[in-house]
């Protein structure tokens, strides 16, 4: 493949899908033959939830947005923005849903949360979710690795939910895995600022 991009004029457009990391090795290398390329890199996606939303609904969708998958989709719910006056509430009833769900091997007619793609990734999120706590920020539910012969090969992970800040380091990078920080909100502008205080862009939604 390193070949192909540095050398084939054949493909004179590469469109990748990966990490930021990857993007800049794709760049880099097509720049050197003046190939041109796209890449998509991931995002740091945010839900805003607003006092008149249908919560069921909105729990359905912060839910699947965060766990499906895994966490590891590019448009994968990374940061749940809610209105103070509803966050207590709101929060019990998606933890709650977190509790209920199904984790094992993706071919399980029953599985909704699989295995993080290899180790790497199992000690990024592990890493994060360190960086949390030592940056004072609280452990709402799991985010730990999970192990026993249900969870093979140790690439299965609890998906987590954390309180944090808009602003820590850890919040404005993308951890590629079921990691999903909780942000709360006063007025609409101010929850505007937040979903767009991080440098990625890809998706956003407003309950």
């Amino acid at each position: 493949i390193g070949d192909l991009l540095t050398h084939d004029r054949r493909l004179p457009l590469v469109s990748a899908t990966g990490s930021t990391a990857m993007g800049r090795r794709v760049g880099t290398v097509l720049a050197q033959r003046f190939g041109r390329a796209l890449l998509e890199l991931g995002g740091n996606n945010a839900i805003i939830v607003a006092p008149s939303a249908d919560r069921k609904l909105a729990l359905r969708g912060i839910l699947f947005g965060a766990v499906g998958t895994a966490g590891q989709r590019c448009t994968s719910t990374r940061r749940l923005i809610i209105h103070e006056s509803i966050k207590a509430d709101f929060m019990a009833a998606l933890i709650t849903a977190y509790e209920q769900l199904a984790i094992g091997n993706p071919l399980g007619a029953d599985s909704l949360v699989g295995p993080l793609i290899d180790a790497r990734a199992v000690q990024t999120m592990l890493k994060a979710v360190a960086e949390i706590k030592k940056r004072g920020g609280k452990l709402l539910f799991g985010g730990q690795r999970l192990k026993g012969k249900a969870y093979p090969g140790g690439l299965y992970v609890m998906p987590c939910m954390a309180e944090a800040k808009n602003e820590w380091a850890v919040v404005q990078q993308e951890t590629f895995a079921p990691l999903l920080y909780i942000l709360s909100y006063r007025t609409l502008d101010e929850a505007i600022a937040l979903q767009n205080g991080v440098p990625q862009g890809l998706s956003s939604a407003i309950f």
